[in-house]
């Protein structure tokens, strides 16, 4: 049913209000809002050990407000979609840009890219979070079942994926990679 420009309005400002709570509660930077997406890294302007795992800890909260919004939302409005977030380690420039009547700290590079395709490519496998071999290396967290290498567009080579499935029973995780290194070792 339709919502008025007001009640889309209200409900977006209050979702990025909440997700973006969640960033700077995790030590994020907030690059920028593209529609109902955050844009977000970690490791500048300051660079902490454990930003890899602040980082995952951020995009698991972010979906789990984002159902608690969904729920909360009311009647009167449309069907909520479900949040998705895209997870990847690499190097940025990240800076000041822009021209002389406007500047803007933002980071930019192929990574940057790589995590909004991985978001993308949720809605395609039915996931709600994936995270690049790069990422999954960082952090210290066993929560993570494989999904696979995926092409994502822009890149060349297949990037191997994961998902956080942090209350799937662990050993059931652990047969789901003992598996996965099985197959992608060629013994499978």
């Amino acid at each position: 049913h339709a919502i008025t420009p007001e009640t889309l309005s209200r409900l977006l400002n209050r979702y990025l209000d909440l997700m973006s709570d969640i960033v700077l509660k995790h030590g994020g930077t907030l690059d920028k809002f593209v529609g109902d997406a955050l844009v977000t890294f970690w490791g500048a302007p300051i660079a902490r050990p454990d930003d890899a795992d602040r980082a995952l800890r951020a995009g698991m909260a972010m979906y789990q407000c984002g159902e608690e919004f969904r729920r909360s939302a009311g009647d009167e409005v449309p069907p909520i979609g479900v949040t998705r977030v895209g997870l990847h380690r690499g190097e940025a420039v990240v800076g000041n840009f822009g021209g002389e009547g406007r500047i803007q700290y933002t980071a930019l590079g192929a990574a940057m890219n790589t995590g909004a395709r991985l978001e993308s490519a949720n809605k395609a496998l039915k996931t709600t979070m994936l995270v690049s071999d790069e990422a999954k290396r960082e952090t210290s967290l066993d929560v993570f079942r494989p999904m696979g290498r995926i092409v994502l567009s822009g890149r060349a080579t297949p990037v191997e994926v994961w998902e956080p499935v942090p209350d799937m029973d662990a050993a059931l995780r652990g047969q789901y990679n003992d598996l996965w290194r099985a197959f992608d070792g060629g013994d499978a």
